[in-house]
């Protein structure tokens, strides 16, 4: 075995083991918020960071940039904006996000 399958061989472990953290911590955030009110806001967040961060990680593993991503992102959230989605006629937490999103992540 050479390197180059050596390398292949990581990778694709590496892709594998993301895919499975991500689900375990969709799993995680399911459980937790089915616990209601017992469920702890700092756990909410923790799962929801960690499920944002296993998908940058396993897109860069795909070879997809960090900023194709967010742009992808913002892409998406647009056409939601622009389709009158429910939630952002009432909300307008598309628009937000992409505000948020475009300055930089600074302060909401």
């Amino acid at each position: 075995m050479n390197n180059e399958d050596f390398d292949i061989m990581s990778n694709i472990k590496l892709i594998e083991n993301y895919k499975a953290f991500l689900l375990a911590s969709v799993s995680d955030l399911f459980t937790t918020m089915a616990k209601g009110n017992k469920g702890n806001i700092d756990d909410i967040i923790d799962e929801l960071s960690e499920i944002i961060i296993f998908s940058y990680l396993l897109a860069k593993r795909l070879g997809i940039d960090y900023s194709t991503i967010d742009d992808r992102v913002i892409k998406k959230l647009k056409v939601g904006v622009y389709e009158e989605n429910v939630v952002e006629k009432e909300y307008q937490d598309y628009s937000r996000l992409i505000s948020y999103i475009k300055s930089g992540r600074k302060s909401e």
